[in-house]
């Protein structure tokens, strides 16, 4: 008998790979756990980070709160430039108060978490590091800083998180 949809066994096999599109110290393998269990309002993920990498670009939301769960490794959770060590059980709640975050795996093994938030029909994001928000709406990203206006489709944006080697 197979397995529901409602019940999802991960395997990093079948994780994509890649890094932020605006920071190159980022790199990822994601399983997304709750697109594949068939939800559309919260969107959870497992994630591995190497050594020594980074998560996402710092960036504070406006629309949309997040978490994360640590499972294994240890890491850095930034918040407003200031690192703070995390490690298995500890939980990080970003709401929607303009506070910038990212995470650095600092080994020695991979950081693994699992992260959700809400998945609006709108979402701002600010990326201070590179001086721009993005406006996340209906499978496009508009990009808005003191260089101009650039808006990508998600393949774009997708063809952006390539990592150097192809991965």
């Amino acid at each position: 008998m197979s397995e529901p949809k409602h019940i999802v066994r991960p395997d990093w096999s079948s994780a994509w790979r890649g890094r932020h599109p605006f920071n190159p110290a980022s790199e990822m393998r994601i399983l997304r756990l709750g697109a594949a269990a068939g939800l559309q309002r919260i969107g959870v993920n497992l994630i591995r980070i190497p050594p020594g990498k980074e998560s996402f670009i710092p960036h504070a939301h406006s629309a949309e709160e997040e978490f994360l769960y640590v499972l294994e490794g240890a890491g850095e959770v930034v918040l407003d430039g200031v690192a703070h060590p995390v490690g298995p059980g500890d939980f990080v709640g970003f709401p929607i108060d303009g506070v910038v975050h990212a995470l650095v795996s600092k080994g020695p093994g991979d950081l693994v978490y699992l992260t959700g938030g809400e998945r609006s029909a709108v979402e701002v994001a600010d990326m201070p590091s590179i001086g721009k928000t993005t406006v996340f709406r209906g499978g496009t990203m508009t990009l808005f800083g003191e260089d101009g206006t650039e808006t990508l489709t998600q393949a774009e944006w997708m063809a952006r998180t390539q990592l150097p080697d192809g991965g």
